[in-house]
């Protein structure tokens, strides 16, 4: 089966305008975790990380490996938490709700979490185990055909060749697997084969809905860019604020805790915590329809609960 692109790319948007509350939970969640982030990175972790990654004359010793052992490692536990929790407790939730698994927005610790941890990190590993070979390839055709390309003048080309085959191949994997997400709340289970199978002559249509969606999210945010220079340049404009004060309120510079927790950079927080949870719905969404789309008969998604189904309708 089949399904439209545009039509996928879209849904997202929909269950926005439809469903404001439970976005409005999810861009709060995330909103959290980025202050999180924030206070992690005024951890005397996370600047004796900074401390080691610019020294100079750096060399190896007993006292050495102790350092980086206290600091190393519990900075790369809370740094991998911080990175997972947004992707493995609210990329659940937001499938849970919309799959008409619960009402409303709820975050757990529980096993669609746990299995979306194993799914993120068989991605990687499908990717990185992919890499290897391609990376053969890829080495050797430059090597051989790197001469000739000099010169006909196509050396530039083939140098550009490279990374977008890359990005290709980790968006193959990426679109081919990315059914294994809904089928693990839905059906509790992880089937990454499952997804290799419904998305079978489906990656173009896949890849195209995928791309429209980041496009569209692309727009809205440069809308929302465009629209918040102008309210600011009108606000300068009318109170008389010299334009460089503006700039310091929203990007304050050696003030300490205001660099991070003042009006201004909480302002650009919450600015992006809206727009990161307006991508996670649209690209979610993307996903839970192409599911419905190409799941086989017989073993379709569950009928959504009434608060789904009126979404739906009103679609």
């Amino acid at each position: 089966m089949s399904f439209s692109p545009v039509q996928a790319s879209l849904e997202g948007f929909r269950f926005i305008r439809d469903r404001p509350r439970p976005v409005t939970v999810w861009m709060i969640a995330l909103l959290v975790l980025n202050l999180a982030a924030a206070l992690f990175n005024l951890s005397p972790w996370a600047q004796r990380l900074i401390q080691l990654q610019t020294a100079r004359g750096f060399e190896w010793s007993w006292a050495t490996l102790q350092d980086l052992a206290l600091h190393l490692l519990p900075a790369a536990a809370i740094a991998l938490f911080l990175t997972f929790a947004s992707l493995c407790v609210v990329t659940p939730s937001i499938f849970r709700v919309m799959l008409g698994k619960t009402h409303n927005p709820d975050f757990r610790l529980g096993a669609d979490e746990a299995r979306m941890f194993w799914l993120f990190l068989a991605i990687l590993l499908a990717i990185t185990v992919a890499a290897v070979p391609f990376g053969i390839v890829l080495g050797l055709s430059r090597a051989l055909a790197g001469p000739l390309a000099e010169r006909v003048g196509l050396a530039g080309l083939m140098a550009l060749l490279g990374p977008l085959s890359v990005l290709f191949l980790q968006a193959y994997f990426i679109i081919r697997l990315s059914l294994t997400a809904p089928v693990a709340i839905d059906q509790h289970r992880l089937d990454v084969m499952g997804s290799w199978k419904m998305t079978h002559g489906a990656f173009w249509q896949l890849l195209a809905g995928t791309a429209l969606s980041l496009l569209w999210t692309l727009a809205v945010a440069f809308g929302a860019v465009i629209a918040f220079s102008l309210v600011a340049v009108l606000v300068t404009f009318v109170l008389g604020i010299p334009p460089g004060e503006l700039s310091a309120f929203l990007f304050p510079s050696g003030q300490g805790y205001l660099d991070y927790f003042g009006p201004g950079p909480m302002l650009r927080r919450v600015f992006e915590s809206a727009l990161l949870a307006i991508l996670f719905c649209v690209v979610c969404a993307t996903v839970v329809y192409a599911y419905r789309e190409l799941s086989p008969p017989g073993d379709e998604a569950p009928e959504p609960e009434d608060d789904i189904l009126e979404h739906e309708t009103a679609v």
